[in-house]
């Protein structure tokens, strides 16, 4: 599978991220919008307060799913000659993507994974290079390409 299908299953998972987002922002919204004419219990306007400030938590996690989702449309014609953010690797076992982190994305016969620049295992892999190994967890892998 190709570097533009593999990220598009990513951008696919990130969209039902966005979505689940969405909806909460709309179910806090509607409970922040209490008509405060025909509510006299001071109860109501804390739980509207608190409704209020989880909205614009789940306002602010969207904005930011949609700036990884605008990343994820860029990359898709990016093609990395190292491993940094937005690296595309395929080991023997797996493929790993470097950018952001979704639940594992099962691609034929291996997982598609993802994690951000901040997770250990980048470390270990950053300055790899083709026919390289390294260690996963209790895995070891070895690097057959990356874009």
């Amino acid at each position: 599978m190709n570097r533009k299908d593999l990220i598009g299953r990513i951008i696919r998972e990130q969209m039902k991220v966005i979505e689940s987002l969405q909806q909460s922002v709309e179910h806090y919204k509607a409970a922040s919008e209490i008509d405060e004419e025909s509510t006299h219990d001071p109860e109501d306007f804390s739980n509207q307060s608190v409704a209020k400030d989880m909205q614009l938590l789940f306002e602010k996690m969207m904005a930011e799913a949609q700036q990884i989702l605008r990343f994820l449309e860029k990359e898709r014609e990016v093609v990395h000659t190292e491993i940094e953010k937005g690296c595309l690797i395929e080991t023997d076992k797996n493929f790993l993507f470097i950018g952001l982190s979704v639940p594992v994305i099962q691609v034929d016969d291996k997982e598609l994974i993802s994690f951000s620049e901040q997770a250990p295992v980048f470390l270990e892999i950053k300055g790899k290079n083709l026919g390289d190994s390294l260690t996963v967890g209790n895995d070891t892998l070895k690097i057959l390409t990356f874009s």
